[in-house]
C-alpha cells in the first residue's frame, strides 16, 4: 500500500495519531479479508459475506479522512519550510518520514 511505509515512520505516527489509528484500522480490515480469502478463494463465496460491502465503503471513507490529514500535515510543513513547496507530497513524506537518516536524506539537498 502507498501510505504503509508513511505510518511505519514512528515520527509520523506521533505527530498523526489520529490518521495513523484510522489506516492501521483500514490495514487491518483488508488484511482480515484477504486471509479469508486466501483460506476460502471462491470468489462468489467471498465476494457475497455479509457486511463486506459495508465494510470497505468505511474502509473508503477512512481512507479519504487520512489522506486529508496527511494533505493538511504537509501543508503545515511547507509553511514552516518554504523550499518544502518545490518539493511533491511523495518525496516530501520521504524526507519526514526519514529525518533519522541523514543519508536518505541526501538526495532532496
Amino acid at each position: 500500500l502507498y501510505l504503509q511505509p508513511i505510518f511505519d515512520s514512528p515520527d509520523i505516527m506521533k505527530q498523526l495519531p489520529g490518521e495513523g489509528k484510522r489506516f492501521k484500522a483500514v490495514d487491518n480490515a483488508w488484511r482480515n479479508v484477504m486471509k479469508a480469502t486466501h483460506d476460502n478463494p471462491h470468489a462468489l463465496t467471498c465476494c457475497s459475506r455479509e457486511g463486506l460491502k459495508e465494510r470497505w465503503e468505511e474502509a473508503n471513507r477512512n481512507l479519504d479522512i487520512v489522506q486529508r490529514g496527511l494533505d493538511d500535515y504537509l501543508e503545515t510543513k511547507r509553511g514552516l519550510f518554504a523550499r518544502f513547496y518545490f518539493l511533491s507530497n511523495d518525496e516530501l513524506l520521504e524526507i519526514l518520514s526519514q529525518t533519522k537518516d541523514p543519508t536518505r536524506v541526501q538526495p532532496f539537498l
